[in-house]
């Protein structure tokens, strides 16, 4: 995460940016009547995407960048109105040094511990992403843990399969509450039934709950592991297409950013005639 000249913070998103700028989406922005506060400041948390494009329209247009690489307009941050770097790593670093811990970053570095030794990975391996990496935390708010590298992500997921669905080490999956709050924020984006959605979303063990507290957890490569640049491809929108396809290879599953390689693939209906191969999202409710 970063965080402005102005004191906007923005989710970095990929791996992949300019030399100048960092790909990088508006969450908290500084507001006198924002209910999360810090070192005297008030914030406030904005979720949707086309409302935080808005606010930087109106507030801050210099955070929104027309990519030609991208072939649209993204939200990015200058290199040069980069006041703060949030390290996920180093985060957990602090937790485990620090002794006045509340009651959340307590839950989260316990959870960061009892990965790392359940599925026997390095305690290096894993990151602190969200509200506690800024420190905007509240009582109500969700544990965000990143796994770094292909492997120690692979052997977390096989992991916790077994925790959430044993209920063991302090994991257990959510309930009927949870799923319909989950329902509710997501039904206007999606058009599936609330059965299809919970039995969907009971199989997944990236997010449950640890010791009676939400988390979500992100799987992410490693620098080593990433070969592609920013600028080796280029990206046109080509439209909305609907279609029918079988996943052939899903190895990417359980990462961020999602990649299903395709086929047998049948077009329902398309705005454009150009076949896809692939399906990729950087959304990790995919």
């Amino acid at each position: 995460m970063l965080e402005t000249s102005e004191g906007l913070i923005f989710d970095v998103k990929g791996f992949l940016h300019p030399s100048d700028r960092v790909i990088a989406y508006l969450r908290y922005y500084p507001d006198a009547r924002g209910p999360r506060q810090r070192a005297g400041v008030r914030y406030q948390k904005v979720y949707d995407l086309d409302e935080r494009r808005k606010l930087l329209k109106n507030r801050w247009p210099l955070y929104l960048h027309n990519s030609t690489i991208l072939h649209r307009q993204v939200q990015a941050v200058p290199n040069r109105r980069i006041r703060r770097q949030y390290l996920p790593l180093k985060m957990i670093e602090e937790l485990q040094e620090r002794r006045d811990l509340d009651q959340l970053e307590t839950l989260a570095r316990d959870m960061a511990q009892t990965l790392a030794r359940e599925a026997t990975i390095p305690l290096a391996k894993i990151g602190l992403s969200g509200s506690i990496l800024v420190g905007l935390h509240t009582n109500q708010s969700d544990i965000d843990l990143i796994i770094y590298g292909v492997e120690s992500a692979r052997a977390c997921y096989e992991n916790l399969t077994t925790l959430v669905s044993t209920q063991s080490a302090g994991f257990s999956p959510l309930g009927s509450t949870e799923l319909q709050n989950l329902y509710i924020q997501r039904v206007p984006t999606m058009n599936v039934p609330v059965a299809k959605f919970e039995e969907h979303e009971r199989q997944k063990v990236l997010q449950g709950k640890f010791k009676g507290r939400q988390y979500f957890l992100r799987c992410v490569k490693e620098w080593s592991e990433i070969t592609e640049k920013y600028g080796d491809k280029e990206f046109f929108p080509l439209g909305r297409m609907r279609v029918t396809a079988t996943i052939i290879d899903d190895s990417d599953s359980i990462l961020t950013p999602i990649r299903y390689l395709l086929s047998k693939i049948k077009i329902v209906n398309a705005e454009h005639e150009d076949m896809p191969s692939e399906i990729v999202s950087f959304r990790g409710r995919y």
